[in-house]
């Protein structure tokens, strides 16, 4: 089996809510194996969006990097995510972080996540699930990654919320 890593954000509806119900529809397709804490940030685009609440998990699982996007983004559209604009507002988004620590480049995916190393939403979660995580292309660990951010996007630990997987 191989290990994956996904990310999973909302900033509409109940956030907190929709995180969980992410979380509940993935186990019907994958061995869940931790959860980070839940982190609160400005939206990318620091516009007027709600602010973003994400999470990311790791799981074991029998598919291949493509299936595995399909299943997301199959569960993504029957929670009823409705894309509108790159980095608008979504009820539920779930991203490919990692592979087996492997390098995928498809037309419509690449693993490890492209923008990884610029968010902390994604870096910080992971500090909290896999320490020892060094990107596979640059060998960065996510703690190099972290210190080299220009920008956190005041990122912080939501602790009165927690998932249960």
């Amino acid at each position: 089996m191989s290990e994956v890593i996904l990310g999973i954000g909302s900033n509409i509806g109940n956030p907190a809510t929709q995180l969980q119900n992410a979380v509940n529809n993935l186990k019907q397709h994958f061995f869940i194996l931790k959860c980070s804490y839940i982190y609160k940030t400005q939206s990318l685009l620091k516009d007027e969006q709600p602010d973003y609440y994400n999470i990311v998990i790791s799981c074991k699982t029998d598919e291949k990097p493509l299936k595995i996007l399909e299943i997301t983004q199959n569960i993504e559209k029957d929670m009823g995510r409705i894309k509108t604009k790159v980095w608008g507002e979504r009820n539920i988004d779930i991203d490919i972080i990692d592979y087996d620590n492997k390098i995928f480049e498809y037309d419509n995916l690449v693993v490890p996540h492209i923008q990884m190393a610029k968010r902390s939403f994604v870096l910080k979660p992971m500090m909290d699930i896999c320490q020892n995580y060094k990107h596979p292309k640059t060998n960065k660990s996510l703690y190099n990654m972290y210190s080299e951010l220009t920008d956190d996007f005041n990122i912080m630990v939501c602790d009165n919320f927690q998932i249960k997987i």
